[in-house]
């Protein structure tokens, strides 16, 4: 089976609750007093250290002020070089800034860059004010697609990250966001990579210190405020493999660092991705009764993948379950099974299962002869539950097997 493009749609149908998570334990390096990882490409908690529990997500909140932003501009609405106003709220807002003056005009390329390096506070009121008309109406977008994304512990009040007792999320919304941000728009998610950007003759340096080391970090984004201490969302690619590590609580700059790198690189060394089944391929076939065809072969609508601990490699198992012979005609969006995974004590969600195309009934002349051969013989294809064993699975690991 070939690799395959990365999910980007599986957050909404299945959400993982990290505090159920018992995966192997990382060495005891962690000094962040909250952490998560996880797969990218599954949505999967790897590890997690009261992720799910509410706190001060300080500049990690920009994340979704670029999602918002991104997203006017793949709709059309806005485009790179549209130019946004400069308010005096914007000039005048407090810590990490890039010194936009008012009654300016800046692009919104440039605004980009200022918030995914510069962590700049003020651009964040100019993308606010340019795509709603007002901070507080953009806030309100900000927390209706927190709730479209199934955040329970997020609650947005600024767009900047500033301290307020209202304005709160967890490691584990920060990474959902993270991985929406991602797969929703990688045209733009080299911007959280760049190193350095230089506007108003001042150059400013990405604080994300992991960016372009070994594991192959590339973003995304860090957080510092004195209630929240030190956080950072970051992601790295390597062997074909995505991570997502989003720690926070840390008490230094170089802790937080020190954290994510470790995080990301006991992912990459203890998990592996396992591809179970591709979006529209078929998996199995199942008999028909009364078809055109005899047979027809089944597929999921979604990419199927299992990410596991490596030492359970060897006992995954795949399996479809379905009810068979399959009463004709059938029809394209039908379920007419399940396909789950299994290792050690973990079970899967269920995956249904349809038909890669249609089959239609046999004309009329023909299903009256099956029935007279029915009613003398009986049914030759008497309806039962079928379980088949799957086991050409493909792995993905560090060294992208």
């Amino acid at each position: 089976m070939k690799k395959i493009a990365i999910l980007l749609l599986m957050i909404l149908a299945f959400r993982i609750d990290c505090a159920s998570v018992k995966k192997k334990e990382p060495p005891k390096f962690l000094s962040a007093q909250y952490a998560v990882l996880m797969d990218f490409e599954t949505g999967e908690c790897l590890f997690a250290k009261d992720a799910e529990e509410r706190c001060a997500p300080s500049s990690m909140t920009k994340l979704m002020t670029a999602y918002i932003l991104f997203s006017r501009i793949t709709s059309g609405a806005v485009r790179l070089d549209d130019e946004f106003p400069v308010s005096e709220l914007a000039q005048k807002m407090p810590g990490t800034r890039s010194f936009y003056k008012a009654g300016s005009l800046v692009k919104v390329e440039d605004l980009i860059r200022s918030i995914a390096v510069h962590s700049g506070n003020d651009a964040c009121i100019i993308v606010a004010e340019g795509l709603a008309g007002e901070v507080e109406a953009f806030v309100a977008e900000m927390n209706e697609k927190a709730k479209e994304f199934g955040l329970e512990n997020t609650n947005f009040v600024n767009p900047t990250g500033l301290p307020d007792e209202d304005h709160f999320s967890s490691v584990y919304d920060l990474a959902v966001i993270s991985r929406r941000l991602i797969a929703d728009f990688p045209q733009f998610y080299h911007y959280f990579g760049e190193k350095t950007f230089r506007v108003n003759e001042i150059s400013q340096q990405n604080r994300n210190v992991l960016l372009g080391n070994s594991l192959g970090v590339d973003g995304i984004k860090t957080g510092k405020t004195d209630s929240g201490g030190y956080g950072i969302a970051a992601s790295a690619e390597t062997g074909g493999k995505r991570l997502i590590a989003v720690i926070n609580g840390c008490k230094t700059a170089k802790a937080r660092a020190h954290d994510a790198n470790k995080l990301l690189s006991f992912g990459f060394r203890e998990f592996v991705s396992f591809k179970i089944a591709e979006a529209g391929k078929p998996i199995v076939s199942a008999k028909v009764w009364l078809g055109t065809k005899d047979s027809v072969e089944l597929c999921v609508h979604e990419d199927v993948t299992a990410s596991l601990p490596r030492r359970y490699g060897n006992l995954l198992k795949a399996e479809a379950k379905l009810k068979e012979p399959i009463d004709a005609p059938i029809v394209l969006g039908t379920k007419l099974g399940e396909l789950t995974y299994r290792y050690g004590n973990y079970m899967s969600r269920k995956y249904d299962l349809f038909p890669c195309k249609p089959v239609e009934r046999v004309g009329f002349f023909k299903r009256a002869a099956a029935s007279f051969k029915y009613l003398i013989f009986g049914n030759e294809m008497p309806t039962q539950e079928t379980k088949i064993a799957l086991d050409a699975l493909e792995s993905k690991g560090r060294s992208g097997k």
